[in-house]
């Protein structure tokens, strides 16, 4: 427990040679914040309502027996300002950041392992995943990365660089993206970020070029991606771990769960760092100033406080509704997605030789890397329970091979979107392996890609190229799911759901030759758990007064129509 943001402190004092400037870690959000609170006296009032909402959420219990894992969806978009060449980034770069922030999130990352037992119960999944935005505010489609080359040779932390006026590129609208500068951060400062609250024209997170995602332009200590989990964190209302108070150790950071400690701490440390009278800091918090390889967790405090933001009347709520995930046409007009590269450059010590889902069955020696079994596929029901099972063929020693088995839930063209990465795992035996997953219940109908991707690399992603191991494409067949017709939406106008919003009953009204005694009613919340509380008579009557207040989406099934559908509990 630390010290409130709202303290009037730097993160650190500016170091100004090159060296010193990647040495220890330096965030500038409470200078940021500071600036923005002397230029507008009325965002401490809108703060202090974003913190009373926090508050009220936190106080109900039931908000957390509703968690889910990684099931809130970000729209992101990146804006690449450069001086020079090394400093446009490439789209690789780029994706390996939406790739660290998805793991350190959903809790995927390889080593929150590492948490010492003091702390290993409070590890926490936040269900949080981001996504390139595929649609601009006014539904053009993008590849959500824009650049820009500029004659400024380095950027202040006074926000210029999120103005076309100034120089910099405008912020998409925030409350729809969460907008992400890259650019070079003079003064040894690594990132920074808004507070919700904050004016929208500047809301987002700027992060340093050699700060930003892995390889390409990153620098040790300061490559893992780990100084974007750090500022996105502040965008979604997390204080620094230690309060900003000095050494004073009588702040608190309003997070139960965090030790009181009594200020950051830098490199590698050991454990236990014991200040304030504490066993140990959660030093690899990554809320904390340690090197990227020394952070790897949220507290389960920590990621109820984000969630907050997404409750009803949260800060960010409007991120719930947004489309700039998706891409233009919502996927009414057929097409066949085109997906990027992934291939072994080596297979001359292992390779994948089987895979078997459903009806794929297939064994095979090497492949030069990569096979396109595209032709062979399976169905499987949304909703349903599924099992893969997989192997590795060795060419005479047994290495250790890094599983990553992605579908393409929603046919968007890529597999990174919440949910898709449906198994990761690590294994040096030939024997076969075996995975369980669920397909969502708002995985889309139709043809969609399963790929395999077997690495020597934990770092292997679903797309480039890697060193040794093979990647492998296959087609699966979603029914039952969320339809992508026109005839979708025919269906849905067919449906009235009313009064919405409501406080205690939803009346359902079916179309005249439509039983509502043969229609089966699930309700979601926002993270994609069901509602079990929830009662659906059979009548057309369904209640919901049991809810919590927020947005939920009610899932109709009558046999032969899936209709998705959302609604407002007041």
């Amino acid at each position: 427990m630390k010290k409130t943001v709202y303290a009037a402190l730097a993160c650190l004092g500016l170091l100004t040679s090159a060296a010193q400037a990647q040495s220890v870690r330096q965030c500038a959000t409470v200078d940021n914040l500071q600036a923005q609170l002397t230029a507008d006296p009325a965002m401490a009032a809108r703060r202090a309502a974003i913190e009373a909402q926090t508050q009220t959420y936190l106080a109900n219990k039931a908000n957390e027996a509703q968690r889910t894992n990684a099931v809130i969806t970000i729209p992101v978009v990146v804006h690449v300002l450069y001086n020079t060449s090394a400093q446009n980034i490439s789209d690789a770069q780029i994706q390996s950041q939406l790739d660290v922030l998805n793991q350190d999130y959903s809790k995927t990352n390889s080593d929150y392992t590492k948490a010492p037992a003091a702390f290993a119960g409070l590890v926490a999944n936040v269900g949080i995943q981001f996504v390139l935005a595929k649609q601009t505010p006014t539904g053009a489609a993008t590849t959500g990365i824009e650049r820009k080359q500029t004659t400024k040779t380095s950027w202040g932390t006074d926000d210029q660089m999120k103005k076309a006026s100034t120089g910099g590129l405008d912020a998409w609208n925030s409350s729809k993206y969460l907008n992400l500068w890259v650019c070079n951060l003079s003064g040894g400062v690594l990132g920074y970020a808004q507070f919700p609250g904050g004016p929208a024209a500047t809301d987002g997170v700027v992060i340093l070029t050699t700060a930003f995602g892995k390889g390409g332009s990153a620098v040790a200590p300061f490559n893992l991606g780990r100084t974007g989990t750090h500022e996105v964190g502040h965008w979604l209302n997390l204080n620094h771990i230690w309060g900003d108070d000095g050494t004073s150790c009588s702040g608190t950071d309003n997070v139960s769960d965090t030790p009181n400690q009594a200020d950051e701490n830098y490199g590698t440390p050991s454990y236990p760092q014991a200040s304030c009278s504490n066993t140990s800091d959660m030093f690899m918090n990554y809320m904390d100033y340690v090197d990227d390889v020394a952070m790897y967790m949220f507290s389960t405090g920590q990621s109820s406080r984000m969630n907050a933001l997404f409750a009803s009347g949260g800060a960010r709520v409007g991120l719930l509704t947004s489309v700039g995930g998706t891409a233009p046409g919502g996927g009414t007009t057929p097409t066949t997605p085109t997906y990027c590269a992934s291939k072994g450059s080596s297979v001359g010590y292992e390779w994948v030789d089987l895979v078997q889902l459903g009806s794929i069955n297939r064994s095979s020696a090497a492949n030069a890397g990569y096979y396109d079994g595209t032709a062979l596929g399976t169905t499987v029901a949304a909703g349903s329970a599924q099992t893969i099972y997989y192997s590795a063929g060795f060419a005479s020693t047994a290495y250790t091979e890094y599983w990553k088995i992605y579908i393409d839930y929603n046919q968007d063209g890529d597999f990174t979107d919440a949910g898709e990465l449906v198994a990761s795992r690590s294994s040096n035996a030939s024997t076969t392996l075996s995975s369980a997953f669920t397909v969502p219940s708002t995985a889309k109908n139709g043809k969609t890609r399963l790929r395999v991707v077997m690495s020597d690399n934990s770092a292997t992603t679903s797309c480039g190229s890697y060193s040794y191991g093979e990647t492998e494409d296959y087609s699966v067949t979603i029914s039952g799911g969320l339809r992508t017709s026109e005839s979708a939406k025919a269906a849905l106008a067919d449906y009235k759901l009313f009064p919405n919003p409501t406080s205690d009953v939803l009346n359902l009204v079916l179309p005249a030759d439509h039983l509502a005694a043969n229609v089966q009613v699930e309700v979601f919340d926002a993270r994609g758990a069901s509602m079990k509380q929830v009662r659906y008579d059979g009548s057309g009557l369904l209640e919901v007064q049991q809810l919590p207040a927020g947005v939920y989406t009610l899932r109709l099934t009558d046999g032969s129509t899936v209709v998705h559908q959302r609604f407002v509990k007041q």
